[in-house]
């Protein structure tokens, strides 16, 4: 605390000025560490998240049409059997 300057007020007393010191500091102050590594984490996140979808086939869109009018002509019969080894093979 020695850059803290000590002022007289009229009645004797001492006042510390600590308001215009902690906001020099604040003012030059590197930001904390934590917070830019948690934004970089969320960063490579997304940048791998954004890499998936890119290279994701664009046949997909396609495929949904073709589906969404089977279902609507009541021509879409999925074997459960076929779903649930599907969903053990890929994990979900």
């Amino acid at each position: 605390m020695s850059d803290v300057r000590k002022t007289s007020a009229s009645s004797g007393a001492v006042i510390y000025d600590l308001e215009k010191v902690r906001s020099e500091r604040a003012a030059t102050a590197a930001p904390a560490q934590g917070d830019a590594n948690a934004i970089s984490e969320n960063a490579r996140e997304l940048s791998r998240a954004q890499a998936e979808v890119q290279a994701a086939a664009d046949v997909r869109a396609e495929r949904v049409r073709a589906l969404r009018e089977k279902i609507a002509r009541g021509e879409y019969k999925p074997d459960p059997r076929e779903v649930a080894r599907k969903i053990l093979e890929r994990g979900l």
